[in-house]
């Protein structure tokens, strides 16, 4: 069980990395929702210009397709981040889980070690009960 420790430590790296992935994917995600969020704002923008005339319909109607093109890369970019966090939530997870089973063996191993010099202690308070007796009665 020497290596256990070791073990930990290295999981605890992980667990740490994974955290760390987890936190720049959300704040990616969160800045794709703002861009999101901005896109809509100037079309809206655009779209209500556009009322004032019919050369700024016109040229609405060009840009909105391009604006279209562009929101949808931006949810798809939205989604692809979405599904990274839920991936990188769920490995955090697994980063933890893996830790606390490490955890464990390390628990079990030292109470394995204790139990065992209680034991062998008492063995030897048994031996030397037992050697006292026996020279005890080979004097009497």
């Amino acid at each position: 069980m020497r290596g256990v420790p070791t073990l930990i430590r290295l999981a605890q790296q992980d667990v740490d990395e994974r955290r760390s992935d987890l936190v720049r994917i959300a704040a990616a995600r969160v800045n794709a929702a703002e861009a999101l969020d901005t896109h809509d704002a100037a079309a809206a923008r655009e779209a209500a210009v556009s009322m004032t005339s019919a050369l700024e319909l016109a040229a609405f109607s060009t840009w909105a397709r391009q604006a279209t093109r562009a929101r949808v890369t931006l949810q798809q970019r939205f989604a692809e981040l979405g599904r990274s966090e839920a991936t990188a939530r769920e490995s955090l997870r697994d980063a933890i889980a893996q830790m606390k089973r490490l955890g464990i063996v390390l628990e079990s191993a030292e109470a394995a070690r204790r139990d065992f010099t209680t034991q062998r202690a008492g063995m030897r308070a048994d031996e030397r009960e037992t050697a006292r007796y026996t020279a005890m009665a080979q004097a009497a």
